[in-house]
């Protein structure tokens, strides 16, 4: 959700100045960027208290209003929209990728009532070890405890058949998609379970988090 500009009293005083605490905003090294002390090393740290809710930074323009704000999940919330753009990524075993039919992999755990995850990318990367997989069946980001592809394209089962590594994307659907609030979303092979194989993957999946109004 966008930031709201923050009062007097959260900026402190003077309200032309930053008010910066020492538990929460630390400089790690040298205030010039040229020293040779901060060279490849992160310049300031911004640690959120526990149990941080609000977003963590806003950007505003001259007359207060918001242009980018990152949450405190770490997504990037654009403007005053109430959409947080995130990133995440899971690695599955190949005692997972055997059993994706019948015991689908979370990916993004079930937001609150009244926001819904929209998947806009999925990378999937596979490594093959040295025992192919066999039967299986094409693999998707689904709503949990549901198995329509969220996406474009599937990861197709030959590509997790195959002796030799891989990696594949797919984007957003061409078409409407039919979205389902509070839900989470798991990664699904339809079908079949696969078998046999030894091999690994790693997911990461983009998607957008909106708090519907």
């Amino acid at each position: 959700m966008a930031t709201a500009f923050p009062t007097d009293q959260e900026r402190g005083t003077a309200a032309f100045y930053t008010k910066l605490t020492a538990l929460l905003v630390r400089a790690r090294y040298r205030q010039y960027v040229g020293d040779s002390n901060a060279a490849n090393k992160l310049l300031a740290v911004l640690q959120a208290a526990s149990g941080q809710t609000a977003d963590l930074v806003g950007i505003f323009d001259s007359a207060k209003n918001p242009l980018l704000s990152v949450d405190a999940a770490g997504g990037l919330v654009q403007g005053a929209g109430n959409v947080s753009q995130r990133v995440v990524q899971v690695a599955l075993t190949a005692a997972q990728i055997t059993t994706l039919n019948t015991a689908p992999v979370q990916l993004v755990a079930a937001p609150a009532t009244g926001q819904v995850i929209v998947p806009t990318l999925l990378v999937f990367q596979f490594k093959y070890g040295s025992v192919q997989f066999t039967l299986g069946g094409a693999v998707n980001p689904v709503y949990h405890g549901a198995t329509t592809n969220l996406l474009g394209a599937s990861v197709a089962a030959a590509t997790i058949q195959a002796a030799a590594s891989a990696v594949i994307s797919t984007g957003p659907a061409a078409g409407p998609t039919t979205l389902t609030s509070a839900t989470g979303v798991d990664l699904y092979a339809a079908t079949a379970n696969f078998a046999a194989g030894d091999s690994t993957a790693i997911v990461t999946l983009s998607y957008d988090l909106v708090t519907l109004g």
